[in-house]
């Protein structure tokens, strides 16, 4: 396998041990959000930045990519429970304050995020010009979830649906090799230029598979790949069948391919932004709902089976 991202600056190993040491903090450390409940209510929460794809979107102006970025990154996060989005929080660190720009950020999420019904209430902006470089930006986010109803007694059955929505290229993951890539002129400026895309915002879509009852549950995919992001929804007792093959063609995975081979397995998303386990006969419900980001049948639930089956980019046409 390359090592190219390791030698863009990010150590995947390092990250795993890293979660490995911190498994004494239980099933919430995994998880796409924090669960716990206070008042008879079940809350989760989640905190998420955009990598550094925040620098060429700030060295170009691209404010509402980097909103649409970070509610994608939180609240697609949220969405795989059960839970309402009610509340969301920011945070900026910056070299030196540009006030106007930063409000211009601010100003494009508190928009994006009335489109999920959810609440703009604080954050917090530092100036730190010994920590940041000049010119640069950094931004995270943390969201807060209510549930309203109950899917935590919600099993798998063998043969369940893996229902995969497609990404908006590679969303805001794997940015320090894809700028390294950029720099070295592996990578035009078009291309370059598609990669810098917002990511697809699932939330209200999955919200309404939830509210009718159509899904056990969901995966958002982002850094660390489709395996990795789908292992950390699946009990002991099931695994799952894959076939790469079905995910639609975007040029930029061919291209990344060609140049990193199946290191961009570990890395990006590859086309599947979200997944989504559901029962078969939920299917043609699923697909009606979900037709915006072109759902497809990615795989199957399988019982006591620890076998990954893909079909990768190498064997596609």
């Amino acid at each position: 396998m390359s090592m190219l991202y390791k030698k863009s600056g990010v150590d995947i190993l390092e990250a795993e041990k890293l979660c490995y040491s911190l498994g004494f903090l239980g099933k919430n450390f995994n998880d796409f959000s924090g669960e716990f409940c206070h008042g008879g209510l079940k809350i989760f929460h989640c905190c998420d930045g955009i990598g550094t794809k925040i620098i060429p979107l700030y060295e170009k102006k691209y404010f509402k990519t980097i909103a649409i970025d970070l509610v994608a990154a939180n609240l697609n996060d949220l969405v795989t429970k059960n839970a309402k989005a009610v509340a969301f929080c920011d945070y900026i660190a910056v070299n030196k304050l540009d006030s106007h720009l930063v409000c211009q950020i601010i100003s494009e999420l508190q928009k994006i995020l009335k489109e999920c019904d959810c609440t703009l209430i604080g954050g917090e902006t530092s100036e730190m010009p010994a920590l940041l470089k000049k010119g640069c930006i950094d931004i995270c986010g943390f969201a807060t979830g209510i549930a309203y109803s109950d899917t935590s007694c919600v099993e798998f059955a063998d043969g369940d649906l893996i229902i995969a929505l497609k990404s908006n290229g590679v969303h805001a993951n794997g940015f320090s090799l894809i700028r390294r890539l950029f720099s070295e002129g592996k990578l035009s400026e078009y291309e370059f230029e598609k990669c810098l895309a917002p990511s697809f915002i699932y939330y209200n879509t999955v919200r309404k598979l939830w509210d009718n009852n159509l899904i056990k549950s969901a995966a958002n995919i982002t850094g660390g790949g489709i395996v990795a992001n789908l292992k950390r929804i699946f009990p002991d007792s099931f695994s799952y069948s894959l076939d790469f093959s079905t995910i639609p063609k975007q040029n930029i995975y061919e291209k990344l391919y060609q140049l990193c081979g199946d290191e961009i397995y570990c890395i990006f998303n590859c086309g599947v932004g979200f997944c989504i386990v559901a029962d078969e006969k939920n299917c043609d419900c699923i697909f009606d709902i979900c037709k915006s980001f072109e759902p497809f049948i990615f795989g199957k639930v399988v019982k006591n089976d620890k076998t990954y089956c893909c079909d990768g980019f190498r064997r596609r046409n």
